[in-house]
């Protein structure tokens, strides 16, 4: 197995900070994400003017911190994942491979893909529309289709295996946790925010900006879990002897 320049993988310390560093990270991003999405939501006709329902409601300034926020913020999700990898890397290698492809794609994919072009699309989109409608929706749903999509594609096509895998290492107890860890899921820690986004309304302001924070708080309950219910060192311990064992 490619241990990529790692001589300890459960070494509790290192682990620990790596997960601190996702929980920051993801309060972050979801800073960014209450930003991008803090303003009422007035849906149009066609993709673009659904997908950017709140652009008249929202300013450039948050528009531009917000996604800068996120995009620093999601890569160091991605860096702070490998705290993650490493708790199955020894004994789940196969779930640490697909897991690490995971990581890699959600590095190179999500910062850019997910915060940065849709800031740098709606500012763009804002503008437009002043001059003519019809132009902006066009022009936008040219550049979400042909930039956006695929890249969202692609990135589901790295992340969602790799939270299937993160999922059955801990149920399959093939980390130091105990399996009732294996809910530490971003699909579990979404749920709430989009519950709540929902039943607040997105013509709310508050409604539409804890709506589109969703994937934050999924992340920050993954993190934020783990970091809570981390085993001692003990446990640590009992279970590199089980894998010698072995």
């Amino acid at each position: 197995m490619n241990r990529i320049g790692i001589e300890d993988n459960l070494n509790r310390n290192r682990i620990k900070k790596l997960l601190l560093i996702g929980l920051f990270a993801s309060i972050m991003t979801g800073i960014g994400d209450f930003l991008i999405g803090y303003g009422p939501e007035v849906s149009g006709n066609g993709f673009a003017a659904q997908l950017m329902a709140n652009v008249d409601s929202v300013s450039d300034t948050q528009f531009i911190w917000g996604s800068l926020l996120g995009f620093v913020g999601l890569f160091l999700e991605g860096l702070a994942m490998f705290g993650i990898y490493r708790l199955m890397a020894d004994k789940a290698p196969k779930y640490a491979h697909i897991y690490r492809s995971g990581i890699f794609g959600y590095i190179w994919l999500a910062p850019i893909g997910c915060h940065m072009n849709l800031g740098i699309f709606n500012i763009a989109y804002r503008y437009l529309k002043q001059y003519d409608l019809v132009l902006a929706d066009q022009v936008l749903n040219k550049l979400l289709y042909a930039f956006s999509i695929p890249v969202w594609i692609l990135l589901i096509l790295f992340w969602l295996p790799a939270i299937i895998a993160q999922f059955k290492a801990f149920a399959e107890a093939k980390t130091p946790y105990p399996t009732y860890a294996k809910w530490f899921s971003v699909l579990v820690g979404m749920i709430p925010a989009l519950v709540i986004g929902m039943l607040m309304g997105k013509d709310s302001t508050l409604g539409s900006a804890i709506g589109t924070t969703f994937l934050s708080c999924g992340n920050a309950f993954v993190f934020g879990g783990l970091l809570v219910t981390l085993p001692d060192e003990k446990r640590f311990e009992s279970f590199r002897r089980g894998m010698k064992e072995l």
